[in-house]
């Protein structure tokens, strides 16, 4: 069942998305080509796409603004891209571009193939002892570099 919630830009919900989501180069969906899709969640897909002035492979998120708004998602959302733009680091996603349009969110990064690391340990039960100190130490590095910028990683 889909809600019809409007989306005018006098709604202070939508302000808040459409101000965290401006961009000065303007992109927009017609810059990528779709190449497949590699993941669907609760909130969104991601895409794999090529940007079409560079052939730069990347991951897309793509977020609804209704079900950003209706599960009372807008300043989680905005944290993200704000985190995800500063942050620095091998073990951490980096925002490459955001963009949105009247319906949609878009955050693009670079494009690590592997997929998400709860997806092997569902695919496999259970790591090794080397497997599991690799993937520790790496959490824990990631952790620690969000943790020297004041931010607090909660799942």
């Amino acid at each position: 069942m889909e809600l019809d919630l409007p989306f005018d830009l006098n709604n202070k919900i939508d302000k808040d998305i459409t101000s965290a989501f401006n961009t000065v180069d303007k992109l927009k969906v017609d810059d990528f080509t779709i190449l497949k899709v590699i993941g669907r969640g609760s909130y969104g897909k991601v895409l794999l796409v090529k940007k079409r002035d560079n052939n730069e492979i990347l991951a897309m998120k793509i977020l609804k603004k209704k079900e950003m708004i209706i599960r009372n998602q807008v300043i989680h959302i905005k944290t993200e891209r704000k985190i995800m733009e500063m942050i620095t680091h091998p073990f951490i996603m980096k925002l490459e571009y955001a963009f949105q349009n009247k319906h949609k969110l878009y955050l693009l990064t670079k494009f690590c193939p592997g997929g998400e690391l709860f997806f092997h340990i569902q695919k496999i039960q259970r790591f090794n002892e080397d497997a599991t100190k690799f993937y520790a130490a790496q959490i824990i590095l990631a952790i620690e570099e969000l943790h020297s910028k004041d931010i607090i990683y909660r799942e």
